[in-house]
């Protein structure tokens, strides 16, 4: 992963910004902090909406700690496919 300062992304922005979507992020630093410019690709709101409608029409089932913990691991993963940071 590449790594810069704020100033000299500043100058090659364009260029920083086409390897990210080419799946080749970079780090900048400012402040000591850090920042990564990455390609974004948000979720798609018609399959969310699918697996809300799924969930509405679906036969229920009691809300257990393993369905609840079923339903965490299924969001953390749509999380990480659509690049969302979660605990």
């Amino acid at each position: 992963m590449k790594t810069c300062s704020l100033s000299e992304a500043k100058s090659s922005l364009g260029r920083l910004a086409d390897a990210a979507l080419q799946g080749h992020p970079t780090v900048i630093s400012r402040g000591g902090k850090l920042l990564i410019l990455r390609a974004y690709e948000p979720p798609d709101p018609e399959e969310f909406d699918a697996l809300i409608d799924d969930g509405i029409q679906g036969e229920h089932v009691p809300l257990t700690d393993s369905v609840w913990e079923g339903v965490r691991q299924r969001g953390r993963k749509l999380a990480r496919r659509s690049g969302a940071k979660g605990k």
